[in-house]
């Protein structure tokens, strides 16, 4: 989607551009995967996130460079597992005992789109990642806050009157995304049910870097959640003074009412708030936090999944295996149990 006719003539002449060049390239025998990788970044630009393009930039450049001079017919099974050992061990050597599996799955990731990409393209007649297993990464345990020190950052964070301490009090009642919680207009709230749904997100789109809303990733992210009556009265309290200020931007969250706040921005501000306080954290460690303090009170799996807005368990079932008080408490009630 382009923003005006003049950018989509200019996108249309883009692609004619690639379209040659790939043309170009398929009528050479010794087409090099540099030459490949070239016309495929100038072409991902337009089709994903510009922070998604960002990553696959820096991998590129960082992990792609062997074969670079390579012919895209040559890179056999047997170069790709010695190029993957090679980061294992580099990223071990980095990190001892811990190593970088983040890194090694991104990095198969990348490499098998481009190449399937160069079959698609008629480039290549089979990609040499058909066969390669994707390389396994250890389950990651979540990091969360206690309960005080959730309640300490909240008071951290509105006590300094930012419009964004409200993104920070949504993402830990509600289990947010902060794209989720910075996405939010007043439409999505319903008073009168005291419910707030959420359906959109807070990003840019390929090859545009203005902040606006856009879909979630899955159908399974939309959800309507039910809102306390004190998160409630914060809220109307917010959109009152909107009002008051003479705002007329939709988003909830915003600052002096000039349209959305910087997702990025938003983390940095959280984090320098919880360090002012002791505190190390995170947008994603109170959605984490969230997950968490529900099991650990009792709430099911599987309401814990719609709340967080999970398209499968197995994503909620990372929270169940951390253990705290609350498991304590539920191996002394079994240990009550046999004594009696």
């Amino acid at each position: 989607m382009v923003p005006t006719v003049k950018a989509g003539r200019e996108w249309i002449r883009a692609q004619h551009d690639l379209d040659a060049r790939r043309q170009l390239l398929r009528s050479d025998p010794n087409q090099r995967f540099g030459q490949w990788l070239e016309i495929w970044l100038e072409a991902r630009v337009r089709k994903v996130a510009p922070h998604t393009y960002a990553n696959e930039l820096s991998l590129a450049a960082r992990y792609l460079t062997p074969f670079t001079s390579m012919r895209l017919g040559e890179i056999s099974e047997g170069h790709i597992d010695d190029w993957l050992a090679d980061i294992d061990a580099r990223g071990k050597l980095a990190k001892p005992g811990v190593g970088t599996p983040h890194v090694l799955r991104h990095c198969y990731c990348l490499l098998s789109v481009i190449l399937g990409d160069a079959v698609r393209h008629r480039l290549l007649e089979r990609s040499p990642m058909e066969r390669i297993a994707r390389p396994k990464v250890p389950p990651a345990r979540p990091k969360y806050l206690s309960e005080d020190d959730v309640k300490r950052v909240l008071d951290a964070c509105l006590a300094t009157g930012d419009p964004r301490a409200v993104a920070v009090v949504l993402m830990a009642h509600l289990g947010l995304r902060r794209n989720e919680a910075l996405g939010l207009i007043w439409d999505d709230l319903d008073v009168d049910n005291a419910t707030m749904t959420v359906h959109m997100q807070l990003g840019r789109l390929p090859g545009d870097t203005t902040l606006q809303r856009r879909q979630l990733k899955t159908l399974t992210s939309r959800r309507t959640l039910p809102l306390s009556s004190a998160l409630l009265e914060l809220l109307t309290a917010v959109r009152r003074e909107h009002e008051q200020l003479g705002y007329t931007t939709p988003f909830i969250i915003t600052m002096e009412g000039t349209g959305p706040v910087d997702p990025d921005a938003t983390t940095r501000w959280l984090t320098t708030v919880g360090a002012s306080i002791g505190v190390a954290v995170t947008p994603h460690r109170l959605r984490h936090t969230a997950a968490t303090l529900m099991l650990n009170h009792g709430v099911s799996l599987e309401a814990v999944g719609k709340v967080l807005g999970h398209g499968d368990l197995k994503t909620t079932a990372v929270y169940a295996r951390v253990l705290d008080s609350s498991s304590d408490r539920a191996v002394g009630a079994l240990a009550a149990i046999f004594d009696r």
